[in-house]
């Protein structure tokens, strides 16, 4: 019996935004997910306001560029894809 870890992946091109919602409903997840973000050019990201559909990433500054972001499951996982 496997596992399948879930994880959603997804750039978007931004033009002078200090934030944009995203959102991840299709990859149903459960509880909060871990969000890791980054941007293509010397801007700092960072997400807020997370819940187990959206999030809000901010920059810190206006950015026009691409935002690309990996969105995982949180806690720890047995071989059985059971939460402990």
């Amino acid at each position: 019996m496997g596992f399948y870890l879930t994880m959603y992946t997804c750039a978007d091109d931004v033009a002078g935004l200090t934030s944009i919602t995203i959102d991840y409903t299709s990859a149903g997840f459960t509880a909060l997910p871990i969000i890791s973000a980054s941007t293509d050019s010397d801007v700092n990201v960072f997400a807020s306001n997370i819940t187990s559909t959206t999030a809000t990433l901010n920059f810190s500054a206006k950015f026009t560029g691409r935002v690309t972001y990996i969105i995982r499951p949180s806690g720890t996982w047995d071989k059985y894809g059971k939460r402990f």
